[in-house]
């Protein structure tokens, strides 16, 4: 590389460094006095207005020191950015910390929600596996009151959902009963994605009768469980973002929690960041306006060699993407490895019996 590209590439990481830790414009005084390049103070000034003129920096006011651009973030991750471990220790105790949460996949998922958020200090977010990506494993009515009934759906990957619902009259104990047994003769071992052709056909092998008391239930189970529902998404660390300067600004914070509270555009903007293993949107890359002061990273979880989630970070666009980027690979990975081992587990149970 050219010594003076090599030079002004230094020079920029290390103001994007200093800038994420201070949230304050940097100097060439500053650059000279803290980091070896072994030129003078204006040389540097030279080679940031040199940068600057490139749209990597930006100065904010007159007289003032420069602080990065968004295309300086978009240059650093992908071209400068250095991935660490984070630790031994820490990797240990976050391996440990997943032990309690053996075939619990929704607990799983929140915890690793609540780790983003407590080892970044900015606001996690994670989709759920949408039911049409998982299989069933059982399905039981429940009678609540006349005629309501809790549908609980149990699958594969050991996801417990419960559904509330109406029918049109009171069922009695018995026939829910038989209602359950003829349910999960059909359902059972089924794709939820696959459910409403599989259950085309079955249906056909039932009696009159079987078919007369499933005629209300089987509607709305196809339709709660392929419906994209809000409750699929969990957010940890909301009010984290608070405390950043670029957020001190009251319609700013307003406007960011706001969309926060909004499950809809977190499920669009989960969606929307791909199924990549890993996936950085910066600033204005973000299709949702609020959004567009921040920063979201993404990782994506599988089970079998299928993605069924994502897993999020928010922060600002002054994000240490260094450490984050580390935190999430390695936590996407210890995700991943839970729910395959629970899928594991379930395996052997069933070959078991």
């Amino acid at each position: 590389m050219d010594e003076k590209k090599e030079r002004k590439l230094l020079i920029l990481h290390s103001i994007i460094k200093d800038y994420v830790e201070t949230a304050e414009p940097v100097g060439s005084r500053t650059i000279a006095k803290k980091y070896n390049f072994g030129v003078s103070a204006a040389t540097i000034r030279n080679e940031m207005s040199d940068l600057e003129e490139m749209g990597l920096l930006i100065q904010p006011h007159t007289s003032a020191g420069r602080i990065p651009s968004q295309k300086a973030y978009r240059l650093y991750v992908d071209e400068l950015m250095k991935i660490s471990n984070l630790g031994k220790t820490l990797e240990a105790d976050i391996r440990d910390s997943y032990r309690q949460y053996v075939e619990e996949i929704d607990n799983a998922i929140k915890h690793t929600a609540n780790m983003i958020s407590r080892l970044t200090s900015y606001t996690s977010i994670v989709l759920f596996p949408q039911m049409d990506t998982l299989n069933c494993k059982h399905v039981q009515l429940i009678p609540i009151v006349e005629e309501r009934v809790l549908m609980v759906v149990v699958t594969k990957e050991n996801i417990v959902k419960n559904y509330e619902i109406r029918l049109s009259r009171a069922v009695g104990n018995e026939e829910l009963v038989k209602m359950n047994n003829i349910l999960n003769h059909i359902v059972k071992d089924s794709n939820f994605k696959n459910i409403g052709s599989d259950l085309t056909e079955k249906l056909e092998t039932l009696s009159i009768e079987e078919n007369q008391l499933l005629q209300e239930v089987i509607p709305i189970f196809k339709d709660i469980l392929l419906k994209k529902q809000e409750d699929s998404v969990y957010s940890n660390g909301i009010t984290n973002i608070l405390n950043f300067p670029e957020f001190y600004d009251v319609m700013k914070a307003k406007s960011f929690l706001d969309i926060i509270e909004k499950k809809s555009k977190l499920v669009q903007i989960l969606n929307e960041a791909g199924k990549d293993a890993l996936n950085i949107v910066i600033g204005t890359e973000n299709h949702v306006a609020e959004f567009q002061d921040c920063s979201l990273i993404t990782a994506t979880y599988k089970i079998g060699g299928e993605n069924i989630g994502s897993i999020g970070v928010i922060g600002p666009i002054r994000m240490n993407y260094d450490y984050v980027v580390s935190v999430m690979n390695f936590l996407s990975q210890e995700l991943n490895s839970q729910l395959n081992k629970s899928e594991e587990n379930t395996k052997g149970d069933t070959i078991g019996k």
